[in-house]
């Protein structure tokens, strides 16, 4: 994609996605959600702290950072493409981290991805070695808006969709932790475990 390019040493936004069900864990929001003592919101919010502007999509909650802004995807639950295309016209630049906020150990590996970007990339995405976690990423933004501008609709697409349209590169991570997200009580658990043995 000529014009696309970019390196990693300017400023750059973040997309926080708090959408998700959260079937297997009595249906709470996620972004409440609280670990070891800080919520997942906190948490995710943590690891993009270098972030000139955070977009978060997904209902309001209490912050007070003037970097924050909500907005939620239309219709709502219409999945994380749905919400990446709803955030982006706030996106005001050329590089954007997008962060899935059931991801509590995520601080570190989007600093692994940025120190990770060549002037060459559009997209990485971070691996645990196994399995890409595509919810863990850094994008080019405008390489972003048309790979999803080429989908027939963001609604209910997926990210592997998107992903499609981008020449993108799988970044393993130093630790396989940080990319575990929380979908069931198993994984909170596991979660606190981890974070009582960093104390």
């Amino acid at each position: 994609m000529p014009g696309l390019t970019a390196d990693f040493t300017g400023d750059f936004d973040a997309i926080l996605l708090t959408g998700g069900s959260a079937r297997r864990l009595g249906g709470i929001d996620k972004a409440t959600l609280e670990i070891a003592g800080s919520s997942c919101f906190m948490r995710v919010l943590e690891a993009v702290s270098e972030a000139k502007s955070v977009v978060v999509v997904g209902p309001t909650i209490p912050a007070s950072n003037e970097r924050i802004v909500f907005i939620q995807e239309e219709p709502r639950g219409s999945g994380p493409v749905a919400g990446l295309w709803t955030a982006l016209p706030l996106i005001k630049n050329h590089l954007v981290a997008v962060i899935s906020i059931d991801v509590p150990l995520v601080a570190g590996a989007i600093d692994e991805l940025r120190a990770s970007w060549s002037p060459s990339d559009v997209a990485l995405v971070a691996s645990d070695g196994t399995d890409e976690s595509y919810l863990v990423s850094i994008f080019n933004t405008d390489a972003l808006r048309q790979a999803i501008s080429q989908l027939s609709s963001p609604i209910n697409a997926s990210m592997k969709s998107v992903l499609a349209h981008i020449a993108y590169r799988a970044i393993i991570v130093t630790d396989p932790d940080m990319l575990i997200d929380v979908d069931t009580p198993e994984d909170v658990k596991r979660v606190e475990e981890i974070l009582s043995r960093r104390k």
